[in-house]
């Protein structure tokens, strides 16, 4: 199986490798969890709620009453882990971001700031 951030053509080393699968594996999304909350709990937009996309969601459960959501929710099924898989990338677009902010040389930033200081 290919890494997420193999999919993204980043060589990291073992400690940023450690750093991003904790981070990584505490937002990503299954996308077998977003196809059985679809199914079941689709009406009331608990997968759009699953995948942190609250607009949609809370649309859904405004007008779960009309069945509309049910019935749009049983179609989205068929696509839902395409989405999933798009919420994941996100995920590992902002894990290397916040990766490379933690991962960065602080030293830099400071010895320029004594330099203007004393200067």
């Amino acid at each position: 199986m290919v890494e997420p951030y193999e999919q993204l053509g980043t060589n990291l080393t073992p400690q940023q490798k450690l750093f991003f699968h904790q981070e990584y594996d505490k937002q990503s999304k299954s996308p077998s969890t977003a196809l059985v909350l679809a199914l079941l709990l689709g009406g009331l937009g608990a997968h759009r709620f699953y995948l942190r996309q609250w607009g949609w969601g809370f649309g859904y459960l405004l007008y779960c009453w009309t069945f509309i959501p049910a019935f749009i929710s049983l179609v989205e099924c068929f696509f839902i882990r395409k989405r999933t898989e798009n919420y994941n990338n996100e995920v590992a677009q902002q894990t290397l971001q916040k990766m490379n902010n933690t991962f960065s040389d602080p030293g830099a930033g400071t010895a320029a700031a004594c330099i203007v200081a004393h200067g």
